[in-house]
């Protein structure tokens, strides 16, 4: 597995994808909306498409994990969470071996948090690059709107209260701010319609 290709890494996250979220869509859904908030935060083209990229690939290390785990619907024990937090650094590996270098980083990344709680490493506010940072809102949102095999969907208004609480914390505050904005301009131009409508 770590030393397939490009294409073939991304054929495997997307079919990863098909199969282990509601519609196949997650991973789609998260490299839009977190290109959207590159492009919003004015960073260099390569840059957004690198993001995007980095949107589809996030969860690509979910291969490394047990579909019991995947598709549990109850809370994990303590050791299928310790398995369920290596998906990052595995899926970093897989990218290395893809020759994806730029986007391991942000994908090893996308599950920490500012104030150093997060996993695999811990790390903590300026240790976490911006666009592993915008990662986490995309996935985070993304994930709260739509249904899990361990809870139901919350609303729109709900998870955007939900990152409003928790910006600064696990999420940074300027990135939350920013996606917000491209969800309420996207919402209007759209006659009220959500931003994810657009993968319909």
């Amino acid at each position: 597995m770590r030393r397939v290709g490009q294409e073939h890494v991304v054929d495997l996250a997307r079919r990863l994808d098909a199969s282990d979220s509601a519609g196949g869509r997650h991973c789609e859904t998260v490299a839009r909306y977190a290109s959207e908030i590159a492009r919003e935060l004015s960073l260099p083209a390569d840059v957004c498409k690198a993001v995007h990229l980095a949107g589809l690939l996030h969860d690509v290390g979910k291969l490394g994990v047990p579909a019991s785990i995947l598709s549990k619907p109850g809370p994990l024990s303590e050791d299928e969470w310790a398995e369920m937090q290596a998906h990052p650094r595995i899926g970093a590996e897989l990218l290395v071996g893809a020759g994806l270098r730029d986007v391991c980083d942000w994908v090893h990344s996308h599950h920490e948090r500012p104030d150093g709680s997060g996993y695999p490493r811990g790390l903590s506010a300026d240790e976490i690059p911006l666009e592993a940072k915008i990662l986490a809102v995309a996935d985070s949102y993304e994930a709260m709107t739509n249904d899990r095999a361990y809870r139901s969907a919350i609303t729109h208004g709900e998870a955007i209260e939900e990152l409003r609480r928790n910006a600064g914390s696990q999420f940074d505050e300027s990135v939350v701010e920013v996606f917000l904005g491209v969800l309420s301009r996207d919402t209007k131009s759209r006659g009220g319609k959500r931003f994810a409508a657009s993968a319909a």
